[in-house]
């Protein structure tokens, strides 16, 4: 006899085992299931890559400047400036300012 087999006594039958059933045939499901996913996953990635190109083309987009006027006068000329600064030259009193040296040339007498 066989090492394998268990020898039962007489009479008593060998239960039935309940095998498990192989893999059901595939009948399209999976293949299904399996398409849909990659749709699926294509357009997540479109939708994220119109996205980044929509916010990266609205960063770029230049900023309308608003022109501002501005009042340029034109620059006096060389007499106008001339005749401003003698009419401050003639205005500043320098004999009064002698006045004011005295105090100090008295205290540098004394030392």
């Amino acid at each position: 006899m066989d090492n394998n087999k268990e020898t039962l006594p007489e009479g008593v039958q060998q239960p039935a085992v309940a095998t498990p059933p192989a893999a059901p045939a595939p009948d399209g499901g999976s293949k299904k299931m399996i398409l849909m996913l990659i749709v699926g996953m294509v357009t997540v990635i479109l939708i994220v890559g119109g996205l980044y190109m929509f916010l990266s083309k609205q960063q770029s987009a230049p900023v309308p400047q608003v022109q501002q006027t501005t009042n340029v006068s034109k620059p006096p000329s060389l007499a106008q400036v001339k005749d401003v600064l003698d009419q401050e030259l003639d205005s500043i009193n320098v004999s009064a300012s002698e006045g004011d040296f005295k105090s100090v040339d008295q205290n540098l007498q004394s030392l």
